[in-house]
């Protein structure tokens, strides 16, 4: 949903493309190197040190600016977005 806010506006598709390739690479440079830190400390503490790892995460979203009424389906509007 973050991505599609981000999207919305003049070549929303083009952003839309980006931020997927942003997020995709979020997701494969700690793939690549997690295993490798999991056999270094074990599952237990590797488990625990994900956990840790979450919580600047918790602190950045608190500050993130989304309007409330993004998402939010408008009074009157049918199914498609028609009035009815």
């Amino acid at each position: 949903m973050f991505m599609i806010y981000f999207s919305e506006g003049k070549n929303k598709t083009a952003h839309y493309a980006i931020s997927t390739g942003f997020m995709a690479m979020g997701m494969m440079l700690p793939g690549m190197i997690s295993g490798w830190i999991q056999e270094m400390t074990g599952y237990g503490n590797f488990f625990i040190w994900v956990v840790l790892c979450t919580i600047p995460g918790f602190f950045i979203i608190r500050h993130l600016k989304i309007d409330r009424a993004f998402g939010v389906k408008k009074k009157g509007m049918g199914e498609k977005g028609e009035k009815g």
